[in-house]
């Protein structure tokens, strides 16, 4: 039997912090089984949970990703946001995607890199080939997410025409374009967030990215070069991102995320940074009514 990796309940809450805890979903289904040999009924599955706004539509949609170091968290984390877009005029949509907290029984991690992001290209497919459904317009579709969930949703936008990223397990064939993309404390560089985040959130980088611990970027420039979203932006579509960061944050430093932000301005992207003075890893925490009021002009904007 496969085990989980398990996390002190007190890191878990940093891990997820950005993105909110909440609790209670409600509207949940299963988007896709990927085969899992190993796993319980030889599947792993998707699921997802959806809130759909009053009247005929079609609505615009956001699809909120969870953070948690890509090796915890839960689209619970997100039911609040979710009911709360749906009462803006948004279909609000929140998904699970695989973790890399499940042991392969050798000590590494059962669903490393990329299987997170083929779960996020799945989800955005079962989206379009469901739009008529649940009322979305996917011409007005954005993505949001903290933390790891910020580098996901950015990677979903960025990397939307490799190849080596298709989910070949996913049942639908629809796609679509992701038309904005907000990013709360999100690792858009993993490689210059591994080398100056706390030590304590290394060993999850690694395990996610299939490396050994205390395994060096110099070492595995290729692996670090495949998840960062600087490889992808300059080829990649053209998509507006808008970056929360709190000043305080130790875990994606502000002078990380503001090299990041000049680095895709500089590949061609539109970038905006918006710096919440005092806040942390944790802005959902502490600077809630503040990025309520940047998100949802965001989205309203965009969208």
């Amino acid at each position: 039997m496969k085990t989980r990796w398990l996390l002190p309940a007190a890191l878990l809450l940093a891990l997820t912090a950005c993105g909110g805890l909440t609790g209670g979903a409600e509207g949940e289904v299963t988007y896709a089984e990927v085969p899992s040999p190993s796993e319980p009924g030889g599947v792993h599955p998707l699921t997802l949970d959806i809130a759909v706004p009053e009247g005929p539509g079609p609505f615009p949609a956001i699809v909120f990703i969870h953070g948690g170091g890509w090796v915890i968290g839960d689209l619970d984390d997100y039911g609040d946001r979710i009911q709360e877009a749906s009462r803006r005029g948004f279909v609000g949509l929140t998904i699970n995607y695989r973790l890399a907290n499940l042991d392969d029984g050798h000590g590494k991690a059962l669903h490393p890199w990329p299987a997170q992001l083929q779960d996020v290209r799945c989800a955005l497919r079962w989206l379009a080939a469901n739009a008529a459904t649940y009322k979305v317009d996917t011409s007005r579709v954005g993505v949001i997410g903290g933390s790891a969930g910020g580098h996901l949703a950015m990677m979903s936008a960025y990397a939307r025409n490799e190849a080596r990223f298709e989910p070949d397990y996913c049942p639908y064939s629809e796609n679509l374009e992701v038309k904005a993309v907000l990013s709360m404390c999100g690792a858009g560089d993993p490689a210059s967030v591994y080398e100056t985040t706390d030590w304590w959130i290394k060993p999850y980088v690694t395990r996610f990215l299939a490396l050994p611990d205390g395994a060096k970027v110099r070492d595995s420039p290729e692996v670090f070069a495949d998840v960062s979203n600087l490889t992808y932006m300059g080829p990649g579509p053209r998509v507006p991102l808008l970056i929360l960061q709190g000043t305080a944050d130790i875990l994606v430093l502000s002078e990380v995320q503001r090299s990041f932000a000049v680095s895709a301005q500089l590949l061609g992207q539109e970038v905006h940074v918006e710096y919440l003075e005092g806040a942390g890893h944790d802005i959902d925490a502490t600077h809630r009514a503040e990025s309520d009021v940047l998100i949802w002009k965001w989205f309203g904007e965009r969208l």
